[in-house]
């Protein structure tokens, strides 16, 4: 599949309505482009049909049919519909909301995991998505990361998209696309997997979610990237959030009430699944906000003598093996296994950062490390920055400074490539920290925010 299968490309103009600007992804019956409604000048992302799938009754009635449930739900947590045309050619397109943004895959597959409050905030957003469309007698039956936008980086924010292979009956056994299944294998509930009645309804979609939080909080799936068979059997039985499977993630910590939640919604039959899982949300939220403060990442792993006598290494390693980026409404975990980074490089970036923590000047130390331009100096220069910030028995000056270099290397207007660990700029996570610096006594800061 290609633009020229499609028989359109950058440029072309559909019934005098709609221009493409850019190819946004393929799949096997058709491909999604931006676009801009020539009429109001506003973004639009256009899903498009090939004649030869246009001709195939069941692609044409599976197009047809995700036209039809987008155009009845009305929830800002799903992707807008906005029409569906068919030109001269007999090509069909249906015609979104663009959503400027990434699916969450995008972030999983770089090793993100997100902190506990964010993970209860993308929850609830997806609860009172789902929500929305049970009640019209409409199950996803396709939840997955693929399938779950983050606009501008905002977990607060997250839509679910792509109702492709919805069933538009609660209770329906059967999708347009097959008899037997629909969806991914590996976000699967056990009764898409023939497990059970084998019935697909409302609950169905809950398992799929309870099943991408677990990904997101950095667990594994049960079953997910092997054969059918694994799948199956890793269905067959409720999955349990014990300690021991938290102990697999370092420095991993879930509330009770997250994974009361995540039980909840991982009950192997679907009638003992949960009936209200947005209060189980809003229970597990408030008892993270009266917990303690969180514990820093690996902190309670033991310290080495070394870093007891001066600032904390394990802090800095916080800032470095476990990179903690503010993406928008989320904190990310990027674990250090994930990178591209040969063994140990973590550990050596950490011990230059505890070096300049530790300068007689730290803050002249750390902009001589970013001076340097090199990848493992720009981390530990991050890394050193974290702690710096982080340290509430430091002048609240060295700290303000320190928030306001990290600010920097994510604002747009100041952030360079070679300054800085980050490839991109992130306006949101900018925000975070000049809000950390103004708070901190930085007058410049507020500057910064009026012009974010």
């Amino acid at each position: 599949m290609n633009m020229r299968a499609t028989g359109i490309g950058p440029g072309s103009v559909i019934q005098d309505s709609y221009r493409v600007d850019k190819l946004l992804g393929e799949g096997g019956m058709g491909a999604t482009y931006k676009g801009v409604n020539l009429a109001t000048g506003h973004d639009v992302a256009l899903k498009v049909i090939t004649p030869e799938f246009a001709r195939n009754k069941k692609a044409a009635d599976l197009f047809r049919r995700e036209a039809n449930l987008l155009r009845t739900v009305q929830s800002p947590a799903i992707v807008r519909y906005e029409t569906t045309l068919i030109d001269r050619n007999g090509q069909l397109y249906l015609v979104m909301e663009y959503i400027d943004g990434k699916p969450l895959k995008h972030y999983l597959d770089k090793g993100a995991r997100l902190a506990e409050a964010d993970l209860l905030k993308m929850a609830d957003r997806l609860l009172d998505g789902l929500s929305a469309i049970h009640k019209l007698g409409i199950v996803h039956r396709d939840i997955s990361p693929d399938n779950i936008m983050i606009p501008g980086g905002n977990i607060a924010r997250a839509m679910l998209i792509d109702f492709g292979v919805a069933s538009d009956s609660v209770g329906g056994e059967h999708s347009i696309i097959g008899d037997t299944f629909a969806g991914k294998i590996s976000y699967s509930s056990p009764e898409q997997l023939g497990i059970g009645e084998g019935t697909v309804s409302a609950a169905t979609d809950l398992y799929a979610v309870g099943l991408v939080l677990m990904k997101t909080a950095g667990l594994a799936v049960p079953g997910a990237g092997g054969r059918l068979a694994d799948a199956i059997d890793a269905r067959r039985s409720d999955i349990v959030i014990s300690s021991t499977l938290l102990k697999q993630v370092p420095g991993l910590s879930l509330g009770q009430g997250t994974r009361r939640l995540l039980e909840a919604l991982l009950r192997a039959d679907p009638k003992d699944r949960a009936r209200n899982p947005r209060e189980l949300v809003a229970q597990a939220q408030a008892e993270a906000e009266t917990a303690a403060a969180p514990k820093p990442v690996f902190e309670d792993e033991p310290l080495p003598e070394s870093a007891r006598r001066g600032p904390p290494l394990l802090a800095i390693v916080a800032g470095i093996a476990v990179f903690v980026a503010a993406l928008g409404g989320g904190a990310w975990y990027y674990l250090g296994q994930h990178s591209a980074a040969p063994a140990g490089v973590a550990v050596e970036q950490a011990a230059i950062a505890s070096g300049a923590v530790q300068a007689a000047d730290p803050l002249a130390q750390t902009m001589a490390l970013i001076n340097s331009g090199t990848a493992d100096n720009l981390n530990a220069a991050f890394g050193a920055l974290m702690a710096i910030a982080r340290d509430e028995a430091r002048d609240r000056d060295l700290r303000a400074r320190a928030s306001l270099e990290i600010a920097r290397m994510y604002d747009p207007a100041t952030h360079d490539a070679a300054r800085s660990p980050f490839p991109a700029p992130n306006p949101s996570a900018a925000r975070r920290f000049y809000e950390q610096a103004r708070e901190l006594g930085a007058v410049e800061a507020q500057a910064a925010l009026d012009r974010l």
